[in-house]
Formats: structure tokens, C-alpha cells, sequence
């Protein structure tokens, strides 16, 4: 096993990259890495890079950069990133290698890692690392022997077991990370660094957005099988974790071939089975789903969803709008209406208990006009948000809408109009968790806050023992101004609560009575808890 080799890990943009770092970190990992610390030295950095914007591709390549300046033996840039920018992160001084999706990162980067560990070449002009001159790569030093933790225990000597003459061996490691081009198999143990874990289940896109890059970068789609998540999730919960997302790059393309709905096999539901099959996981106390579309939601799925409503499936569903323009939708080629999304939020809203559902919106679309953005507004208010995701426009290369240049807004404008709809989303979280005002809910604690200052009196609003009528009140109150209570942790709901409750930890599954809410929070008091086995 390798002797002080470090690693550093940095990951832009969304779940399903955060759940392939975690892959990452299992690899690098079982090569006997350890994570650096502070700013610590590392010998391999990997950042796994983002191009869903414009913006997320910049601080992409910012952390490329930064990265390289910190003097890392080897520098691998994958992901996204990898992919809309190859050659131009390449020529970046420092970089080893950039793998993007058209290759198998994981099988790519272990490639990678061991024939360089091995004593192979590099080529800093084409980031290609290549074999030995002498035949096939092998150990230059002892202390460069970077072993498996899997490995057989033959093969686990340290370099300070071996003798002084002895010939460098060559490394081989054996690793379950195996994907076709048809299904996903590859799983995470662990999701470090989080409370709640992520559970890829779907990859690829070919729906083509016309602002979207994505089809582009993951044009496979692949399913993991059910089995294979049930596995996994199941993993994971014994590992602690009591809450798992269910992501993917287009989550209700899960068991299809393809994203294109009016293309699909099947009017049965291969999402639905696989809920109904996470959900029977013993120990998981929240099941929580990540983007879908309209479409989407079935009556299969929302079966399930009401069936668990009582158990682990929360009532709580993330529905991108995207714009409430029938033209505008046209345009983005989106694969439903304003009415089709209108009605899918009625049959959610008769299947689920007060569900919540979230969204994402693009504002300043080219050729949007006032009327089209005044649609977008007017849809928001119905659908009674509890959260909205706003983006402006962001064109990408090579994509239909980045061609429309004649048709973008001014960015004075698009400001306006995203500081409009930012008023409206503070209305709608608000009116949202007015409704629990009293009620207990269910929060699974993600952050224990600093401890509170000797002799510094309770917060009045969630002082044990004594609970303050409920109220409502604006961000003037004193209470946004004082210290909040220890903990905080999210709802079935989604919405974030603080409290007061010193003896919790993260991970723990409490109960809160909602007690005050305000446009900035959520304050409540613990009624109760469950402690894990």
C-alpha cells in the first residue's frame, strides 16, 4: 500500500456528478490514497467538471487552475467539462489528462493512475500517459507501490517489508467497477461528506433541449437494474445513511432506451418498480426522487408515492417548469405544454398529502417577450412553488438556442425579470410553510450548529419546555437577528427547520412542532425523537 500519497478531489455541478466523485474517491481510495487535509500537498488531484453553463464551465476551469498551482504530481481533469472542452484543458500547463464521457472515466482513470504509479511516461502536450520504454510498466521506488486494500494479502506488504535488492513488481488492481453500454453496475459504499446519499440509477439523455448541451456530453442511456440499486441502497443505509435521492441524468428515462417519450416501448412504468423496490429496503427512513418531468409522473408512480406516503416516500417532488409560455416551451423543445404541467400538478396535489413541490426556470429565453415571462409568473402562482431554481439564460455551443443571437435579451433585462421572480419564489416558500404552522414534522438533522455561549439566555422561540404560540411574522423580527438553535435539518417536505436540541447529532431522525416561520425560515421545537438502533 502506498506510504503518504495524497489525493484532492474537487466536483462542479449536479448529484449525479457528486455521486461519480464518490466513485472517484472509492478508486482513488483503493489504491491506498488518503484524502489531503487542509492544504496539504497531494500527489493526484482529479476534478470532475461541469458545462451545464457557461458559468459552470469557467469555474470549471478555474479549479483546473488552481489546481495545477498547487504542484500535484499528476492532475486529471474528467467529466463534462472534459467533454465541451477537451482541447482547450489540455493545453492547460499542469494537466496529465482529461477523460470525458465518450470514454469509460472509471476504467480510464484506473488505467491511468496505475501505468503512471507503474513508472510509465506522460506527454504534457496530448495528456496521453504511455508505457515504458523498457517493456511494461513497472514500480520506479518502493515507496511508489500503491496497493489495493482488496488486494490478496500476499500482495499487501509494505515497500519497507520488501528487500533492499528487490525487483520492482508490477501493480494490478482488481476493482468491481465494470459498465456497458447498455446498463449501469457500478455502485458506491459510502457518500462522504454527506448526510443524505445519492443513488445513480440512470445516465444519458437524447431528448436534445434546444438550450441544452447534455444529449451532447451523455448521449447513452443506461438503467441500473433494480436489483443492483436495491443492493446498493441497502449498502448504504447500513453504512448510516437514512435518506437516499434517486438521480439520474433524465430519471424517468429509467429502464428506457430512450428519452424521447412518443419513442417509448412501454406505457408501463419501469421508474415505479424500482420506488416500490427501494422503498421496501429495511432501515430507510426517507426515499426521496430528483427531477422529473411532467410526463413522468404517471399514475404508477404517483400510486406508489401515495401508497408510501405514510412510510419513506416523501411528499415532495422536483418538477422543472422551465417557462408557463406555450410558445417559449416550443421553443426549448420541451416535451409537454403549460396545460400538461398544469395538470400534472393537480393529480399531484390529489394524490399526496400538502406535497411540495420545487422547480427550476429559465429566465430570458431568446425571443422571450414580457408576455411570455408574465405566462412563467402566472404559472408559478398556481402551481404555489415551495421553492424556485432560477437561471438566466445561458447559451451553449453547439446547441439550437446559442444560434438565436438575434433573439437574445438585453442582460438589464433579464436582471429585472429575475429579480421579479425571486420576490415571487419568497412569497410562495413563505405561503408554503405557513401551512405547518403547528403541525409535527419529521426532519432528519444535518447540521449540530456551534454550541451555545455560556450564559447566553435561550432563544425564546424554541426554548424547551415552554413552546411560544405559533406565529408568522416578516424578516424584521428579532428572532432572524438572533442565534437560531443548534441543529438544522431538512423536512420530508424539503424545506430546512432549526431548533434548539443539544443531545441530537447529525443523522438523527427527530420530530418538530413548526413554530414560527418567517420569509428567511423555519423555526420549530423537538416534540420527539428516533434514536438509531
Amino acid at each position: 500500500m502506498s506510504q503518504g500519497k495524497k489525493y484532492l478531489l474537487s466536483t462542479l455541478g449536479c448529484k449525479v456528478n457528486q455521486y461519480e466523485s464518490q466513485q472517484i474517491r472509492e478508486l482513488l481510495e483503493s489504491l491506498g490514497l488518503k484524502p489531503a487535509l487542509n492544504d496539504d500537498p497531494a500527489d493526484v488531484a482529479v476534478i470532475n467538471t461541469c458545462a451545464v453553463t457557461t458559468s459552470a464551465l469557467a469555474k470549471s476551469r478555474q479549479a483546473v487552475r488552481r489546481l495545477t498551482r498547487k504542484g500535484c504530481q499528476a492532475v486529471f481533469v474528467v467529466g463534462c467539462g472534459a467533454s465541451a472542452q477537451g482541447d482547450h484543458l489540455r493545453g492547460i500547463e499542469g494537466v496529465t489528462a482529461v477523460i470525458g464521457h465518450d470514454a469509460d472515466i472509471m476504467a480510464e482513470l484506473r488505467s491511468r493512475l496505475l501505468r503512471r504509479l507503474n513508472g510509465a511516461g506522460h506527454d504534457s502536450q496530448t495528456g496521453q500517459t504511455t508505457a515504458g520504454a523498457n517493456g511494461p510498466p513497472q514500480v520506479k521506488r518502493n515507496d511508489d507501490v500503491w496497493m489495493s486494500p482488496d488486494a490478496p494479502p500476499q500482495n499487501k506488504r509494505c515497500a519497507e517489508d520488501r528487500p533492499a535488492d528487490a525487483p520492482p513488481r508490477i501493480i494490478s488492481v482488481s476493482l468491481p467497477i465494470v459498465k456497458d453500454r447498455t446498463t449501469l453496475v457500478e455502485r458506491i459504499r459510502r457518500f462522504e461528506g454527506h448526510q443524505r446519499a445519492f443513488l445513480k440509477v440512470q445516465d444519458g439523455c437524447d431528448a436534445f433541449c434546444t438550450y441544452c448541451i447534455v444529449p451532447r456530453l451523455r448521449p447513452s442511456l443506461r438503467s441500473k437494474p433494480v436489483e443492483i440499486a436495491v443492493e446498493e441502497a441497502a449498502t448504504l443505509v447500513q453504512a448510516g445513511y437514512k435518506e437516499i435521492i434517486v438521480t439520474g441524468i433524465y430519471l424517468g428515462a429509467y429502464g428506457r432506451e430512450t428519452a424521447v417519450r412518443k419513442r417509448f416501448a412501454s406505457s408501463v412504468s419501469p421508474l415505479a418498480r424500482l420506488v416500490e423496490a427501494l422503498a421496501a429496503v429495511p432501515g430507510l427512513e426517507r426515499l426521496r426522487l430528483s427531477s422529473l418531468e411532467p410526463g413522468d409522473v404517471d399514475d404508477a408512480l404517483l400510486e406508489t408515492l401515495a401508497s408510501r406516503a405514510k412510510g419513506n416516500c416523501v411528499p415532495h417532488l422536483h418538477l422543472p417548469l422551465q417557462s408557463g409560455s406555450p410558445a417559449i416551451l416550443r421553443r426549448m423543445n420541451r416535451q409537454y405544454t403549460r396545460d400538461d404541467f398544469l395538470g400534472m400538478i393537480e393529480r399531484v396535489k390529489a394524490a399526496l398529502d400538502q406535497p411540495a413541490v420545487t422547480t427550476d426556470i429559465i429566465v430570458g429565453f431568446p425571443g422571450e417577450s414580457e408576455n411570455d415571462f408574465l405566462d412563467t409568473l402566472d404559472v408559478a402562482r398556481d402551481c404555489e412553488f415551495c421553492k424556485i431554481h432560477a437561471f438566466p439564460f445561458s447559451p451553449r455551443p453547439n446547441t439550437a438556442a446559442a444560434r438565436w443571437t438575434r433573439n437574445f435579451l438585453p442582460g438589464t433585462v433579464v436582471r429585472e425579470r429575475m429579480a421579479r421572480l425571486a420576490r415571487l419564489e419568497r412569497e410562495s416558500s413563505l405561503a408554503f410553510r405557513r401551512r405547518f404552522l403547528g403541525r409535527v414534522e419529521r426532519v432528519i438533522v444535518e447540521n449540530t450548529g456551534p454550541k451555545q455561549a455560556p450564559g447566553r439566555a435561550p432563544n425564546p422561540v424554541t426554548s424547551p419546555g415552554k413552546p411560544p404560540a405559533v406565529s408568522v411574522d416578516g424578516d424584521s423580527q428579532p428572532c432572524d437577528d438572533q442565534p437560531i438553535g443548534l441543529c438544522s435539518g431538512r423536512t420530508d417536505r424539503y424545506f430546512p427547520v432549526h431548533f434548539e436540541a443539544a443531545s441530537l447529532q447529525s443523522g438523527n431522525v427527530a420530530f418538530l412542532r413548526i413554530e414560527h416561520v418567517t420569509a428567511a425560515r423555519t423555526l420549530g421545537s423537538l416534540v420527539g425523537r428516533k434514536d438509531a438502533e
